[in-house]
């Protein structure tokens, strides 16, 4: 088990966050999050590095780190073996796009079993079309809460 790890903000990334703390999350931190998103609700991954800054009391948690552990938690598993105690096609990015993964269409399907509508766009990406009642985001406290 890796263990999430708190730095200063890098200097190149100031002009974005400011001064401060910065998280790089452990894997099994987001896998806790995941986790606990239900069925028939997405999170995006901006949501997910809020609730992890907030658990860590930092200023920001570092996005590019948290992508990179959310698109390696989907493709840990292939179609033959997939960990449904961690509904990872339940995180989109924040312009509501299925992340890219070598499970990328099975996350379309999972996705699209559960209610959402697909909307493919000219680049080969896909799109949910989801309101804002089927959006969670991680509250301060342990429970997810809804938008």
């Amino acid at each position: 088990m890796t263990k999430s790890k708190i730095v200063d903000i890098p200097t190149k990334m100031e002009k974005f966050y400011g001064k401060g703390k910065m998280l790089h999350p452990a894997i099994e931190e987001i896998e806790e999050l995941i986790k606990s998103i239900p069925k028939g609700y997405v999170a995006t991954i901006d949501a997910i590095a809020k609730r992890l800054a907030t658990d860590f009391g930092t200023d920001v948690t570092c996005p590019m780190r948290t992508g990179n552990a959310i698109k390696k938690i989907a493709e840990r598993y292939s179609n033959d073996n997939i960990d449904f105690k961690i509904p990872f096609w339940r995180v989109i990015r924040s312009n509501m796009l299925i992340i890219k993964s070598k499970n990328f269409e099975f996350c379309a399907s999972k996705i699209e079993d559960e209610g959402f509508k697909l909307l493919f766009t000219k680049s080969g990406s896909i799109k949910l079309d989801v309101d804002s009642s089927r959006m969670f985001f991680l509250g301060n406290n342990e429970h997810i809460r809804r938008i």
